[in-house]
């Protein structure tokens, strides 16, 4: 379906799009629960089936996201066993982000979050569950960047002119130099700040992140996702600072910090140029 004809039909009938949306959002977000589970442990996402931690099998009707959580009262039929809530959270989360970008989003910047705002939680769930982040879906949120931008220049605000392949290639550019002011950027702060502190002070997988915005939200993209995540983490991390120096225990060195900047590459593409103008007090 054109994209013109898929933005009539959401803004002809939001609801039932939202709808859809988010339902498939669930069933991403049940997909990626299994990612999260087992990329960091360099097992297959595709085999074997859903099993509980006891190794039994899991029917498909209680697999079913969400309503198969809550069936169960959050405990393994097989052995009684207590599941995270980060199974029912990222499912919802998964349905909440794709609805709302179909409905506050047009069709071509909905089209991207739908694949730019999965990964990012994946990501997120990784560095939450194990802190390890995989390089695989790291690598996919900047390939699948470079691939919407070069599909959809629309995303960076390239008008169409009379020779569509020039407009192609302006797109791929701007997600190009995202890459590239994204790598370079935080590349160059995790070196100073390791020489600074005497340990790594980022991962690489913090690299990747920055540089995937910046394929689908050009340099911009990037710079707002690096300077806004890190000035949530910071936000983040407040709170168990004070709460160790008020007990009088170690302060944690080494916190999650993947989550921040994939909330702030979440905002950036949501709402990004008018924070910057709130902020500038432009707006």
């Amino acid at each position: 379906m054109p994209l013109p004809s898929l933005e009539t039909l959401r803004l002809a009938h939001p609801d039932a799009v939202a709808l859809v949306a988010g339902l498939v959002g669930l069933c991403i977000g049940s997909f990626l629960n299994v990612c999260a589970h087992r990329l960091p442990r360099g097992e297959s996402v595709v085999s074997p089936g859903s099993r509980c931690a006891c190794g039994q099998p899991i029917p498909a009707w209680l697999n079913l996201p969400l309503l198969g959580w809550l069936a169960l009262g959050g405990k393994a039929r097989c052995c009684g066993a207590r599941i995270s809530i980060r199974y029912p959270l990222l499912e919802l989360a998964g349905g909440l982000a794709l609805a709302l970008a179909w409905v506050a989003l047009p069709a071509d910047r909905a089209l991207a979050a739908s694949v730019l705002l999965p990964l990012l939680l994946l990501l997120a769930a990784c560095d939450i569950d194990s802190m390890t982040v995989p390089d695989a879906p790291n690598f996919l949120l900047v390939l699948s960047g470079l691939a919407f931008s070069a599909a959809l220049p629309s995303l960076h605000g390239i008008e169409p002119h009379r020779i569509p392949l020039a407009d192609h290639v302006a797109g791929l550019g701007e997600g190009l130099l995202g890459v590239a002011v994204g790598t370079a950027l935080t590349w160059w702060v995790r070196t100073i700040g390791s020489v600074w502190k005497g340990r790594e002070a980022m991962g690489e997988a913090d690299i990747l992140l920055v540089a995937g915005v910046g394929a689908f939200g050009g340099w911009q993209g990037a710079l707002f996702c690096f300077f806004a995540g890190s000035v949530i983490g910071l936000l983040l991390i407040l709170p168990r600072l004070i709460l160790a120096k008020v007990r009088g225990t170690q302060a944690p060195e080494v916190v999650p910090f993947v989550p921040a900047l994939a909330l702030a590459g979440a905002l950036w593409f949501f709402r990004g140029p008018a924070l910057v103008d709130l902020w500038l007090g432009r707006a």
